[in-house]
């Protein structure tokens, strides 16, 4: 054998990391199975070769929603600038936001819960390189981690296992991104993501099939290939039962073409030796919201793409106008007529009050809500910009409207004690501030408070 040594790619190039499916796109993995805690997964998607051992400890295997706490900390890391100490600094409060969550108590429990899985798993990453006409091969073996450090704050009951204790809303979390995984976030994989789709996608399922198909996608928009039994290894699904695995995939399938991302899936073959053909939709479809106005009238899905692909401008026109005559005459087939105003826009006269909402959308009636949206984007701003001040910066621009929100909830020695830890930077004051404010928007300020309370005691 040549003692010559191999030259070998980086395993974060070509967002090698993000090709190789450490997150299992379903929702619940049995715990008492061994492949909960240590698996391997060897499979092939277009003709290349991944293989990787997983090691998940007692948390065990990352799954489900674990996909969205690992978008929602790639996109933090990017919006901030990627820093050179590969950490991520924010509030638990901006975690889950960015995970698309709603804002409830159970949900920062489940986000811990993520954080942890995250944090404990490990695996050997191998690649192969054979020589011609020899028996033998060189594996390159690297271990693999997503996540070194968190740092966080959680509030419980004192007599309750700390396991059930939830992260504090306003508290700091730190999250320190282990080198290669930081790295390849910087090499540019999360630009691709669509976060309009991803918002879009209610499946954690669909969002996680979206991450792995996007990272496999051909650029020049070759249709992407692989066997359904390799694919079901890179998900992360358990089961080799070939109907299982289809039952699993299925309706990710439908929400992925439902929000115009796929076109189409061919199956090819029976049994253990079908072979997907996922057909991505181009830059010039359908709009997916003339679509779904469409669809909610009556339109088959085919021909509601069509029709909106054919006549963007006229859709939603002739969709009011329909939804108008229903309300005054018995209309048999909706979605008929409307395909038939499109098609055949000769045969109609659409009433002026039909088109009246159409023409108001654009007039002075519009401007409350641009200066609204103007109001929000620039307290965004302004609230993007505190978090970036050190912490006793942070606490004097916020200890006003701290004071304002707090004034009735918190004693003088409890109010000592926020400005400590404010000050101290345990806990972020302009993101404690939001929340309040927030909190108290929706009637929901008395759980922002018990935790608050439970922290500074």
């Amino acid at each position: 054998m040549s003692k010559r040594i191999f030259p070998v790619q980086n395993f974060t190039d070509e967002h090698f990391i993000a090709k190789l499916g450490l997150v299992s796109v379903q929702s619940r993995l049995d715990p008492q199975q061994s492949s909960s805690k240590r698996w391997t997964s060897q499979f092939m998607v277009d003709g290349v070769p991944y293989h990787l051992d997983g090691f998940a400890a007692d948390f065990g295997r990352p799954r489900g929603i674990d996909t969205d706490t690992q978008i929602a900390i790639e996109t933090l890391f990017h919006l901030q600038g990627c820093p050179s100490d590969d950490t991520l600094t924010v509030s638990a409060y901006e975690l889950r936001e960015a995970c698309l969550m709603t804002d409830k108590g159970t949900n920062y429990l489940k986000l811990r819960e993520s954080l942890m899985r995250l944090w404990r798993v490990g695996f050997i990453v191998q690649k192969a390189h054979y020589q011609p006409e020899s028996p033998w091969g060189l594996y390159l073996n690297e271990t693999l981690s997503l996540i070194a450090r968190i740092r966080f704050w959680s509030a419980g009951a004192k007599k309750a296992s700390r396991e059930l204790d939830e992260l504090v809303p306003a508290g700091k979390l730190v999250i320190q991104l282990s080198e290669p995984y930081a790295q390849s976030i910087r090499a540019g994989f999360t630009h691709t993501l669509n976060r309009e789709l991803l918002a879009s996608l209610e499946q954690p399922t669909a969002r996680a099939l979206y991450r792995l198909q996007q990272a496999h996608r051909h650029e020049d928009g070759r249709p992407l290939r692989v066997a359904l039994t390799d694919w079901a290894t890179a998900c992360g699904i358990t089961s080799t039962e070939t109907d299982k695995i289809r039952r699993v995939l299925g309706a990710a399938h439908e929400e992925l073409q439902a929000n115009n991302y796929l076109d189409s899936i061919e199956v090819e073959g029976r049994g253990s030796a079908q072979v997907l053909n996922y057909h991505f939709r181009s830059a010039g479809s359908a709009d997916p919201s003339l679509v779904r106005l469409l669809r909610d009238v009556g339109v088959s899905a085919v021909r509601a793409e069509q029709l909106a692909a054919a006549h963007p401008k006229q859709v939603e026109l002739a969709v009011r106008y329909v939804q108008q005559r229903q309300k005054t005459n018995q209309v048999r087939s909706p979605g008929g007529l409307v395909a038939d105003i499109l098609t055949n826009p000769d045969k109609y006269v659409l009433p002026e009050a039909a088109t009246a909402p159409v023409r108001v959308s654009v007039s002075p009636q519009r401007r409350p809500f641009e200066e609204e949206a103007k109001a929000e984007e620039a307290y965004r701003q302004r609230h993007q910009m505190l978090l970036q001040l050190e912490p006793q910066v942070q606490w004097e621009e916020s200890k006003a409207t701290l004071k304002l929100l707090l004034k009735s909830a918190l004693s003088a020695q409890q109010f000592e004690r926020l400005a400590e830890r404010c000050q101290s930077g345990q806990l972020m004051a302009a993101e404690l501030a939001s929340g309040l404010s927030r909190a108290t928007a929706q009637n929901q300020k008395e759980d922002v408070l018990k935790s608050l309370l439970e922290l500074l005691k």
